[in-house]
């Protein structure tokens, strides 16, 4: 029998992640998996401005950015013509450090986490398939099979992040509504020839069949999405050869195919929870939520929900914080994937769906429409911000209570910490909480470990710098370890801040 605090279920991106935030936050764990190592198949491809801010949180960034193909600009093409273009480097300029997609492939992501996992003393149990589990008052154990042997594992919580066939989800009987696309679609990975740059991401639906393209590594390399014409689909011997011919004619450019390196087709579904904890067992990823990879959001979302789940287990077992901070979990990551179901369920309806209805209404309306819409200055920030995941906000809930200022701010309490100029996140990589004193003059007597029940990382900045947020004043901006804004304050009032944090922290 093994003994751990928290047990991991699946190592694929969502569970190197926890594993990986988990050990940021010295709290011991195991992490199991069926297969013999990461995987190996690029699977998803694109990582958001969000999650590459949490990479530069870890150390990873330089590693991430050396082996992902940078996406600059997204295109929409109908019948061989543009219909729309957003420059995607430039709209998102002073925004993030990240101001454009990556394409950086799901089996990199693994190999990534996994490689830094070892570096820091942590190894995964490959081939060690879960069975089932018991839970008890304050503690579960897990039944695994390795190659010889059945065996235990105990801990205090489980995560599972066993994928979109979660057994954990199935045993615990969650729900898990949504549906599956009526279309078989097909994924390759190509080299190929087009007269477009090859930093282009670009999409082209047709009357009868759609295609996307999305930026890899290496020269001429792209992803090739697109959905499987009537005639094969009940077909299971297909090759790519056999889609060369739907593919041009959709496109209508120029375009040679010269490799293939992966092809697979597939059923899509697009599910969700209706709730992301049971007891000490929380999903998380596809386990919890599965999308359409309208806007490449489905990995980049699990890579967050570990994200937020980590550093909460973490206090909660180190006695600061109390069970009901676990809570916040679900309250914060489960509205977040029911919006998300819906909003890429939408837009890959409209580009996808053969009705004829919808082919009409995206041939006419639509792809217009989106060519004007793309087009307005206004509005390309806010699409960068919904494509990044950098736009996505706590105000309203539990954590994002703690708000006194009479100072205009843009900002709230439950947003994402202000990116206010180039680098500024790397002062914010210290595992735990940090305060912000905004003033042209450091305070001498703020000792903020007197009121809070953890330790905390003082970081000072001047007016001037966060003038442009609506800072006129002295300000103290309390910030979660996940670079999410706990507390807003234009005074350090002792007596506020622990009514503030008495909630979900012991103090």
């Amino acid at each position: 029998m093994l003994r751990t605090r928290v047990i991991i279920i699946g190592a694929g991106p969502t569970g190197l992640m926890a594993a990986n935030q988990l050990s940021r936050f010295g709290i011991d764990f195991v992490l199991l998996d069926s297969k013999d190592g990461p995987t190996v198949q690029s699977r998803a491809i694109t990582v958001t401005a969000r999650s590459l801010e949490i990479y530069q949180q870890m150390g990873l960034t330089d590693a991430v950015l050396e082996e992902g193909a940078r996406i600059n600009s997204f295109n929409i093409y109908s019948a061989g013509k543009k219909k729309a273009e957003v420059k995607i480097g430039e709209i998102g300029i002073g925004l993030t450090d990240f101001h454009y997609l990556l394409g950086y492939e799901q089996s990199k992501n693994e190999g990534l986490l996994y490689q830094n996992l070892k570096k820091i003393g942590h190894e995964v149990l490959w081939n060690t398939e879960f069975i089932s589990l018991e839970q008890t008052p304050g503690a579960v154990a897990a039944t695994v099979k390795n190659q010889s042997e059945t065996f235990n594992i105990t801990g205090t919580y489980l995560i599972a992040c066993d994928g979109a066939r979660s057994q954990v989800r199935h045993q615990l009987n969650f729900k898990f509504s949504g549906g599956t696309y009526e279309n078989k679609f097909f994924v390759a990975d190509v080299v190929m020839n087009w007269p477009l740059e090859y930093d282009r991401l670009v999409i082209s639906p047709g009357d009868h069949s759609f295609c996307a393209f999305f930026p890899l590594k290496g020269e001429h390399c792209y992803r090739v999405v697109g959905t499987l014409p009537k005639g094969y689909t009940d077909r299971e011997d297909i090759a790519f050869e056999d889609l060369d011919n739907t593919i041009k004619r959709t496109f209508k450019l120029p375009l040679e195919f010269e490799k293939v390196n992966w092809f697979s087709v597939y059923k899509l579904h697009h599910r969700c929870v209706d709730r992301f904890q049971s007891g000490n067992v929380f999903l998380a990823g596809d386990a919890a939520h599965i999308h359409s990879p309208a806007g490449g959001q489905g990995m980049n979302t699990g890579l967050q929900d570990a994200y937020n789940l980590a550093w909460k287990i973490a206090f909660v077992q180190k006695g600061i914080a109390k069970e009901s901070l676990l809570e916040t979990y679900n309250e914060e990551r489960l509205p977040f994937a029911q919006w998300l179901m819906k909003f890429t369920d939408r837009a890959f309806t409209l580009m996808t769906s053969t009705n004829w209805f919808i082919r009409n209404l995206r041939k006419y309306i639509g792809l217009n429409l989106a060519g004007f819409i793309l087009s307005r200055k206004l509005l390309r920030p806010r699409l960068f911000k919904t494509v990044s995941q950098t736009w996505y906000s706590y105000t309203g809930k539990s954590l994002s209570s703690g708000f006194s200022s009479k100072q205009k701010l843009t900002f709230r309490t439950g947003d994402r910490l202000p990116f206010i100029r180039s680098d500024y996140y790397t002062s914010f990589t210290t595992p735990g909480f940090h305060l912000i004193h905004i003033s042209d003059q450091p305070s001498q007597n703020l000792h903020p470990e007197k009121a809070l029940p953890f330790p905390i990382t003082l970081v000072h900045n001047r007016l001037e710098e966060w003038k442009a947020f609506g800072v006129q004043l002295e300000l103290f901006i309390l910030v979660r370890p996940d670079n999410y804004i706990l507390l807003i304050a234009d005074c350090w009032d002792a007596a506020f801040v622990k009514t503030t944090v008495s909630r979900h922290f012991n103090v």
